[in-house]
């Protein structure tokens, strides 16, 4: 029993911490594309820059459509990348929710065990990183 409780809380500090990871990753993504954003229309402010990078108007229509598919394309991959990170952590509180439950119901008849304190801590943030998914995907609530 207490092995099965070590291997669940290594597993649900593991998924947090993936779970902080994507969410710094997409933060990061979202901070360089407004940095891209930002450049893209200084340059075109720029009457030289407009000069130099976009001479035609052929030339601007590519420039724009390239800029559009470039966001699309990593719209999409990041959108992919959430619903990969929200299917791994549904596949975990699949797994993990009987566990917190009976922890939950029964756990104050353990509380002289040395791993309590820890298993209540694990339960209580293991409840804040199920908030975390959308309504849909978590529908067991």
């Amino acid at each position: 029993m207490e092995i099965a409780l070590v291997v669940l809380s290594i597993i649900s500090l593991s998924f947090m911490i993936a779970y902080i990871a994507v969410v710094r990753r997409l933060n990061s993504v979202s901070e360089g594309f407004s940095k891209l954003l930002v450049t893209y229309n200084m340059m075109l402010d720029d009457s030289q820059a407009k000069q130099t990078f976009i001479s035609s108007p052929e030339d601007q229509d590519i420039h724009k459509e390239n800029f559009i598919k470039f966001l699309s394309d990593s719209r999409d991959w990041a959108f992919d990348y959430i619903d990969k990170v929200q299917k791994g952590l549904k596949e975990f509180i699949d797994i993990a929710d009987k566990e917190f439950a009976y922890f939950d119901s029964f756990g104050i008849l353990t509380e002289q065990y040395p791993n309590y304190k820890a298993m209540k801590t694990l339960s209580s943030e293991y409840k804040k990183l199920k908030d975390l998914l959308p309504e849909d995907s978590n529908d067991r609530r």
